[in-house]
């Protein structure tokens, strides 16, 4: 059978090939020559142990943002975004709160045990004290709600109390528990 110039270059490129893959290293490692590295028996090293950070807790109510940025996974602007959603609210009552944020980079479940509450440093507000604006700016009242407050206001005289909200059942009883820190 006749063989092709470029089949011969094939047959003789795979001869060169296993050669200097088989063949070769065994004879350099029969001679024993220093050609040849040899394994060298390192003794065993320990890992290094990680140093374990000192777990950082932060008091919601009364933390700035530099003390914030601290806890893993929050930056400045999810830290400035707490800030500002303490000072709407008028402080913290739960951790659970920082979840109404909606923070997607930030699992709050998991990093709940680097936050405390001190429901003592929540700012209540006196309803009577307040403008219809000024009520409303709080996250967790609406238009209507607010509405209904100032009508139960003018019921009873120009003034109003959570008490007073909650026998006329002015606003829903999960409402008036919602802001039953923050009001008086």
């Amino acid at each position: 059978m006749l063989l092709y110039s470029y089949e011969r270059k094939g047959i003789i490129l795979l001869v060169v090939f296993i050669a200097s893959m088989l063949l070769i290293p065994r004879l350099f490692l029969k001679a024993n020559h220093d050609l040849v590295l040899k394994p060298i028996d390192y003794p065993l090293v320990q890992p290094a142990t990680p140093q374990t950070k000192k777990l950082q807790i932060v008091e919601l109510n009364s933390a700035d943002s530099a003390s914030l940025v601290k806890i893993r996974g929050i930056g400045g602007y999810y830290a400035s975004k707490i800030i500002k959603y303490r000072v709407r609210l008028g402080g913290y009552v739960s951790v659970n709160q920082l979840k109404e944020l909606k923070m997607t980079y930030f699992n709050v479940d998991s990093l709940r045990h680097c936050f405390t509450v001190d429901t003592s440093l929540i700012r209540k507000k006196d309803l009577n004290a307040l403008t219809f604006k000024e009520i409303l700016a709080h996250p967790y009242l609406e238009y209507e709600d607010v509405q209904q407050i100032f009508r139960a206001k003018n019921k009873n005289g120009g003034s109003v109390s959570m008490k007073i909200l909650k026998e006329n059942a002015t606003l829903p009883d999960y409402k008036l528990r919602k802001i039953q820190p923050y009001f008086y």
